[in-house]
């Protein structure tokens, strides 16, 4: 097993996030490999000296960013990271677009009840 330890610079942040984020960061830097076991959460809120709750928001928190996946019995893990672009650089000329949602002005809406 790797033994992972965060490099926790940033004072500002919530500690929590903090380890999130260090986390993210040696994924995105290559530091933490696809399939390597993360260390126990007791055993990093030992290191780091912090309470295991901590640890284990910090643990969910980067599940919930698609970093890690925790199995019972067996540990949390690096995840694959997917690779690909969300915005299209242009739209698609079917698409329809749905991002302004405002009602009708007050005499139609009348109507509409």
């Amino acid at each position: 097993m790797t033994m992972w330890r965060p490099s926790l610079t940033d004072s500002e942040t919530p500690l929590y996030l903090s380890i999130a984020n260090a986390l993210a960061e040696d994924i995105t830097s290559g530091r933490l490999e696809e399939g390597v076991r993360l260390p126990p959460q007791r055993e990093l809120a030992d290191e780091l000296h912090v309470a295991l709750t901590t640890v284990t928001r910090a643990y969910t928190e980067a599940e919930r960013r698609g970093l890690v996946s925790g199995e019972v019995g067996r540990g949390t893990f690096v995840r694959q990271q997917e690779r690909f672009h969300l915005r299209r650089t242009e739209p698609e000329p079917t698409a329809i677009d749905l991002t302004t949602n405002n009602l009708l002005p007050y005499p139609k809406g009348k109507a509409l009840a």
